[in-house]
């Protein structure tokens, strides 16, 4: 059995293949996202939730995007509240 990290210490998928639906479930959650980046008319903060095993995969369409990811815990687990700030905005 192989394991594979998200990013997050102490994070592990269990195994590295995955089941089909984890990977289409994957696929819908950051195909959503990069839409939704992509579609900002205006650059501005958005904010959503996302499953913490794709956090690797949010900061890549972060930053195609012109966005950096910035994430806080939640209730929920296996979750994470993300938010996307344009690049060129300080907090």
């Amino acid at each position: 059995m192989t394991t594979e990290t998200s990013g997050d210490p102490g994070v592990t998928s269990g195994n590295a293949a995955g089941s089909a639906a984890d990977w289409w479930e994957a696929g819908f959650e950051m195909g959503r996202l990069d839409q939704q980046l992509a579609a900002r008319v205006l650059a501005d903060r958005v904010g959503l939730t996302i499953r913490r095993v794709n956090r690797g995969g949010a900061e890549v369409i972060a930053r195609r995007r012109g966005y950096a990811l910035h994430v806080q815990e939640v209730d929920e687990p296996g979750a994470l509240w993300a938010e996307f700030w344009p690049v060129d905005e300080r907090p």
